[in-house]
């Protein structure tokens, strides 16, 4: 049997990934009787598919050689599954050193399908955000995530973790014809998580998931700032004073 070194094996699945990419094809662009604006779109949607058919064509062949690539991608994000097999991010996690911005959102969805939503408030002169995040987590299969951070100056900022900031949370996430990804997992931490590497629910469309999460405050004047809020209202949020629990389905 043919014996490969480590540079063999690199260009091998460099190989791979780019006859993968021509094999599945992103959408041609159609330059005739279209505007600047569509063409740059179709430019954009093109390179992101095939980013895409690499990165997930790459996960299919390391599982085609008994990787299991969810368990590596757990390990290398400190993350754990539970005994259905979803993985959860640790509430101490070395995430918590990084924060949070929209560049980490860009590079999530270039090659996947994301789908995010993001509710500022100000809570004694310092800003908080709810950034919810549901879609493909390719090796990770289908999930979601809900996370407070705060010190940003808008939502276009860079924001940071305070494991202060923890709370009861739970989450569920639903896909419309394959049902139940993640059953009302329930945490108290600052970021909520739960991804489902079950074959099924690889390679989703974030439009296909329903999300449903809860965030019960345990600061009484957080949650009137929360409350008060004009993107609380925005972003869907639903509210019961007499818990100080919130909730959203998107």
């Amino acid at each position: 049997m043919m014996r490969l070194n480590i540079r063999q094996y690199v260009a091998l699945l460099i190989y791979v990934f780019i006859n993968l990419s021509i094999a599945y094809p992103a959408n041609s662009v159609h330059f005739e009787k279209r505007g600047w604006n569509t063409f740059w779109n179709n430019i954009g949607n093109s390179i992101s598919d095939a980013i895409s058919n690499i990165i997930h064509g790459g996960t299919e062949v390391a599982e085609n050689m008994g990787i299991d690539t969810a368990a590596f991608g757990a390990r290398v994000l400190d993350m754990y599954s539970d005994d259905d097999g979803v993985y959860h991010a640790s509430v101490d996690g070395w995430q918590k050193h990084f924060g949070y911005n929209n560049l980490y959102d860009f590079a999530f969805n270039v090659g996947t399908s994301m789908k995010k939503s993001k509710t500022m408030f100000n809570y004694n002169g310092q800003n908080y955000i709810l950034w919810a995040w549901k879609g493909d987590y390719i090796n990770l299969g289908a999930g979601a995530e809900l996370g407070i951070y705060y010190g940003g100056k808008d939502k276009d900022s860079h924001w940071k973790v305070n494991t202060s900031l923890s709370m009861p949370m739970t989450l569920t996430l639903v896909h419309k014809s394959k049902g139940t990804v993640v059953n009302n997992w329930s945490d108290t931490t600052w970021w909520i998580t739960a991804f489902n590497p079950d074959k099924k629910f690889k390679k989703v469309d974030a439009n296909d998931l329903i999300a449903y999460y809860t965030a019960k405050f345990t600061d009484s004047g957080m949650f009137s700032a929360f409350y008060i809020s004009s993107d609380r209202v925005s972003e869907g949020w639903n509210c019961k004073n007499s818990t100080q629990t919130c909730d959203l389905k998107f």
